[in-house]
């Protein structure tokens, strides 16, 4: 292990990493990270971002970055799946420059702090919890003895701080530095602009780790501020807006409030939320709808009330198909999510929830139960019938059975999944179900250009009197998809600004906005 100072220079060099993950669901710009960038942007310092989750993975291209900026700091973040790339890459970085601080955060890590460390010599610090405040202390040369929410190591020894207070005042962070990213790659994709009107869950959900991460007390954002954020990620272009927090319904006279605002300023766009279904009634469902509301996901989990007791979800099967029943007569889409392979889980449980799943007449997903650290469920696996089959955290993705309970193994879970996969039948309208196939082409085709650096390395392509046929001609020698859905999807990027060319002699070269 390096001996170097974890106290870098005054005014130092920061460098963010978004580090990649597989596409098995739609990626979404990091919020964690993206705020980070704000506090750091707003107080002065020089920062870049290199984001590999809607580019390519490659050393060379860290290489590349690690030459031109020099940072003197590096900070990643990752959830539980992709944290062997993110320490993939900073091991890298550590062999390219010895003295770089190397700085980790998420919640992966935040409930892993000694593990993380001890394993991987190339890491300095690990931020626990809320990063906002913690990474100002770390690179504003505050020494890490007395930097609240860390790890760090003394002597070979993991060292603690003490807990970092949650941050009181959110309406004091600045706005997230999304301008960092590269947005006409997260254009390409549809996907939706991330924020959050506050933090904590009062719930705590023996699979999840919210309430650890953000506290069991909710804490509220100013909803004038919250519709500033809005219309500030708007005005970056995209057209969807999702409320990732824990619990946006929960406090009935907060989202009155922000409605309200979105209704006075006339914004007009879609938006969607994360919430619970016991947590709604019919008046603001209805102020939801006419803000914009368009989509809800429910975390409906199982649909056997046994298990929705064990895994302390405080709610019944009743109240689901009532909240559900309420936001389908207001006019907004649901989005059940089940989780399979919860403690008592067996094939009698497994049918029981796919019967449930189907009587509620709206979308619904199945994930499969990942133990993360900081849960109860991994920390109390015995207890309560789980083994845990793996702790290769890349398979950490909720896709895949990787714990096994006495009624129900790996090869069940699969089971449902695929039948689950094969026989989707979900509830579109016939009018609305080639705009929607569409949309999804274009967005996996989106994913494959930009995963595999397809427009970069086309290189220069001669110009003709319709480039974006002859470019769409060159995608489909690549990759499985035809002239007609390649040719109207960079149509559509390239009318939109996404895509662009500039012109060199008679030659064009391809590139994102």
């Amino acid at each position: 292990m390096a001996k170097h100072s974890l106290i870098p220079p005054k005014n130092c060099k920061v460098l963010l990493v978004n580090p990649p993950y597989a596409y098995s669901e739609i990626p979404i710009m990091p919020m964690g990270l993206s705020y980070v960038a704000g506090v750091l942007e707003h107080k002065g310092y020089e920062i870049q971002l290199l984001d590999l989750l809607v580019s390519k993975y490659s050393k060379e291209k860290v290489r590349r970055k690690m030459s031109d900026f020099q940072p003197d700091v590096i900070c990643i973040t990752s959830v539980t799946m992709n944290y062997p790339v993110a320490s993939e890459i900073l091991k890298y970085c550590r062999s390219l420059d010895q003295n770089v601080v190397t700085v980790i955060g998420g919640p992966h890590v935040t409930f892993s702090a000694v593990d993380t460390l001890e394993n991987s010599p190339w890491i300095d610090i690990v931020v626990r919890g809320e990063g906002e405040e913690t990474i100002l202390d770390i690179v504003g040369g505050k020494s890490t003895e007395n930097v609240d929410g860390i790890a760090y190591r003394v002597d070979g020894r993991v060292v603690l701080t003490r807990e970092r207070a949650l941050i009181e005042d959110l309406d004091a962070l600045p706005l997230p530095a999304r301008h960092l990213f590269p947005l006409a790659r997260y254009h390409s994709l549809d996907v939706h602009a991330s924020l959050i009107t506050g933090r904590g869950c009062p719930f705590n959900c023996i699979f999840c780790v919210g309430s650890k991460m953000g506290g069991r007390r909710a804490r509220y954002r100013n909803p004038e501020l919250i519709v500033d954020e809005i219309e500030h990620a708007l005005s970056y272009g995209f057209k969807e807006v999702n409320l990732e927090d824990d619990l946006v319904t929960l406090n009935h006279r907060h989202m009155y409030g922000i409605c309200d605002e979105i209704t006075a300023r006339g914004l007009k766009f879609n938006w969607s939320a994360f919430s619970r279904a016991d947590t709604v009634n019919p008046e603001l469902l209805r102020r939801m709808k006419e803000a914009g509301c368009t989509w809800l996901l429910y975390g409906v989990e199982s649909g056997n009330q046994g298990i929705l007791d064990t895994i302390k979800k405080k709610t019944t099967l009743e109240k689901i198909k009532q909240g559900v029943k309420m936001a389908k007569d207001a006019g907004i889409d649901i989005f059940a999510s089940f989780v399979i392979g919860l403690p008592g889980e067996t094939q009698d449980t497994l049918q029981e929830s796919v019967k449930y799943a189907s009587e509620l007449g709206t979308f619904y997903g199945f994930h499969v139960l990942s133990p993360f650290p900081g849960t109860e469920i991994r920390e109390k696996a015995g207890e309560y019938g789980i083994e845990i089959l793996t702790d290769d955290w890349s398979k950490y993705d909720c896709n895949r059975p990787i714990t096994r309970t006495e009624g129900a193994g790996p090869e069940e879970l699969t089971a449902v999944l695929h039948e689950y996969y094969q026989a989707l039948k979900l509830p579109i309208p016939e009018r609305d179900t080639e705009k929607l196939n569409k949309a999804k082409m274009r967005s996996l085709l989106a994913g494959a250009l930009l995963k595999g650096d397809v427009i970069e390395g086309l290189g220069t392509i001669e110009a003709s009197p319709d480039p974006v046929v002859t470019l769409a001609g060159k995608i489909t020698d690549i990759l499985p998809y035809s002239l007609q859905q390649v040719t109207e999807a960079l149509g559509k990027w390239v009318g939109e600004g996404i895509l662009k060319f500039d012109r060199k002699g008679d030659r064009l070269v391809w590139m994102w906005s």
